[in-house]
């Protein structure tokens, strides 16, 4: 991600009263990973300790219909501007900005129009501060109404330059937030100015796999999803995350080729995208920079990826993600970052 901060307006009063996504308690540290008591990894508990900040985002200017429910933007072609708002108040100092469309990753530039696309920019932190989220949709159809998820990075510039890290994995805390998009015309066929994608990995794959029950009272409960059976699996979304064939929290030296294996069961027929993040740009997978997967009874989803190390540098910060395609109400996952090293 480019190290910028992006200066914005404090907005005016009257936009206090529109409802936030939601106020995002950020604790001064955080527990095990128990993903039974949270949808999301990282909405951890709220502690009486005291917090390091407070959260909250949304678009700023929505219709809503006369019975209350909030109305899809239209898209009309071109360039499609969203006025956005957020709040971060604390000890943190910036928060960054993903979006999703479709639960594709989507390039956006802020306010200025001949600025760069990028996936994630950074913004200092303050009080009821609004901007513009500009971007070309990279799919979409007329007639279509596609989803566009907005999810919140704390501190994404924070990446520590030493090996031995404490708690890195549970720092870029995520909030996310959706609107709808109205498609009165098509995306553009053809996008000449997105950002450059990295290929880090030497091999990938995907494919479903048979749900046995070793994997869901054994594997499951390793990744903080307990209580569940093989006859409540299809009552949620659920997934697991490994590196060299373990759970990493910090931090992860790279000397040889790593594997990674992220697989995701539960509600049959529910889609999702899922794209693996190196400083907070997605990475090549397959020919894409994400990959569709749909949930099917009695089935869970592998993908299975290899870094190879002489694709990387000295530092960098890695996650994967998981978002609701095609209109599912799934909640969103990202997992734990992980700093991947080289020793000199």
């Amino acid at each position: 991600m480019r190290k910028r901060l992006i200066a914005v307006p404090l907005m005016c009063g009257a936009l206090l009263s529109l409802a936030a996504c939601g106020n995002y308690a950020i604790p001064d540290s955080t527990p095990p990973p128990s993903q039974s008591a949270a949808a999301n990894p990282f909405d951890a508990a709220e502690e009486d300790a005291g917090f390091l900040g407070m959260l909250t985002h949304a678009a700023a200017s929505p219709d809503f219909s006369e019975g209350g429910e909030r109305l899809p933007f239209p898209y009309d072609g071109g360039e499609f501007r969203l006025e956005y708002q957020f709040s971060l108040t604390g000890k943190m100092d910036t928060v960054g900005f993903l979006l999703f469309l479709d639960g594709q990753p989507q390039p956006y530039k802020v306010n200025d129009t001949t600025a760069e696309y990028e996936y994630c920019h950074s913004f200092s932190a303050g009080e009821d501060q609004s901007f513009s989220f500009l971007f070309e949709p990279v799919t979409g159809s007329t007639g279509d109404t596609l989803a566009l998820t907005v999810v919140s990075i704390t501190n994404p510039d924070f990446q520590p330059d030493m090996e031995s890290t404490s708690s890195y994995g549970w720092y870029h805390k995520t909030l996310d937030s959706r609107v709808e998009l109205q498609f009165n015309a098509d995306a553009p066929a053809a996008h000449s100015d997105l950002p450059p994608v990295r290929e880090i990995f030497s091999k990938s794959e995907v494919r479903e796999e048979k749900i046995t029950a070793q994997y869901v009272e054994s594997e499951l409960p390793k990744h903080g999803w307990g209580g569940v059976s093989m006859d409540t699996l299809d009552s949620g979304i659920y997934y697991t995350f490994s590196c060299d064939g373990g759970i990493t929290y910090d931090n992860l030296r790279v000397s040889a080729p790593v594997p990674l294996r992220f697989t995701m069961c539960g509600t049959a027929g529910t889609s999702y995208s899922i794209a693996f993040f190196l400083d907070h740009q997605p990475v090549k997978f397959d020919e894409s920079t994400y990959r569709s997967i749909t949930l099917s009874k009695g089935g869970v989803m592998e993908l299975e990826a290899v870094i190879d190390p002489d694709k990387l540098g000295q530092f960098h910060t890695f996650y994967c993600v998981a978002v609701p395609q095609d209109g599912a109400s799934g909640p969103f996952f990202k997992t734990n970052s992980i700093l991947l090293y080289k020793e000199n």
